[in-house]
């Protein structure tokens, strides 16, 4: 894969990854003549030890600010590509590769990333720049299935990701499956509340709310609020800031009585991308090389109202 530059979305630098060609994959599993072979398990502790990993491409460099802390990746694969943008600051992380030809994509933000993430055969994780995390949330894409996540995410207390039940269920009338895995899209500036559980098929549009113990199966549109077992919309037309109130003034209160922008505001517009094409094209990729190349590409969409769901 030839190198990508990519403007990044909050701050002036360029995002540069070259992800080569990955390395020919062999069937010898273990450690032979203290050479580590395919399918042995290698692990990242630090920076120093991303030299020592084969047959898997590592882009995890320290950048202006980066920081790994009490975080480690794990592969067990092959074929697999982890891409950390320069400058990332992870902290309590712990990325496995637990299959082959799957991709882990984590832009940076000002703020520590904090993730547990557990890939199987020919997924992709993908977060957008600019999130934080209370704790670190739980994200298992499996079944060749996916979580993308834009930029701007706020992540409360363990907030979790799945794309499968994970076990088999079966109509008793005809024996066909009926809980087949589907991959999971939030959009970008969505505020994910405490204990909220994303589970296959949920689809989250630019600028909402997911309120506290969610349990989020479809889809919920843009500039909304939604909780509830499962998860309903309860309020539309609604836009979140940043700032925290728990210790906030009087005054302080007083002046947040309204808000003079409107950057938190999407709509469909002709920058507003189809989900389900983006997600075939990315099912036609064959390598993690070619995964990895989609994310960049989804990188490329920088419209304010790329994600945006109708209601």
């Amino acid at each position: 894969m030839s190198e990508t530059t990519v403007k990044d979305e909050i701050g002036p630098n360029t995002l540069h990854v070259t992800c080569p060609e990955l390395r020919p994959q062999v069937d010898d599993v273990g450690v032979q003549g203290g050479t580590v072979m395919a399918g042995a398990r290698q692990v990242v502790k630090s920076y120093d030890d991303v030299p020592k990993i084969r047959h898997n491409d590592v882009h995890l460099n320290p950048g202006s600010g980066g920081e790994f802390v009490s975080s480690s990746i794990e592969f067990t694969g092959t074929g697999n590509v982890l891409v950390i943008e320069d400058g990332a600051r992870l902290r309590n992380t712990r990325l496995r590769f637990l299959g082959n030809d799957s991709v882990i994509y984590l832009r940076r933000s000002t703020r520590y990333i904090e993730i547990v993430a557990s890939l199987f055969h020919e997924s992709v994780l993908y977060l957008g720049p600019g999130s934080s995390f209370t704790s670190a949330a739980r994200i298992v894409p499996s079944e060749r299935r996916h979580v993308i996540i834009g930029s701007d995410a706020m992540f409360a207390s363990r907030v979790a990701f799945r794309t499968a039940d994970p076990h088999l269920v079966y109509s008793a009338h005809d024996h066909r499956r009926v809980n087949d895995s589907r991959s999971v899209w939030v959009g970008d500036h969505v505020w994910l509340g405490e204990d909220s559980l994303f589970l296959k098929g949920a689809r989250v549009g630019s600028g909402s709310i997911l309120g506290a113990r969610a349990v989020v199966t479809r889809s919920v549109p843009s500039n909304a609020s939604a909780g509830g077992v499962p998860a309903r919309v309860i309020g539309k037309d609604v836009f979140w800031t940043r700032p925290s109130v728990h210790g906030w003034t009087q005054e302080q209160s007083d002046r947040a009585a309204s808000y003079p922008g409107d950057e938190h505001i999407f709509s469909v517009d002709g920058d507003t991308v189809d989900l389900e094409e983006l997600e075939k094209r990315l099912d036609q990729t064959a390598t993690g090389a070619e995964r990895a190349q989609w994310c960049e590409q989804l990188d490329a969409l920088k419209a304010k109202n790329r994600f945006t769901i109708a209601h």
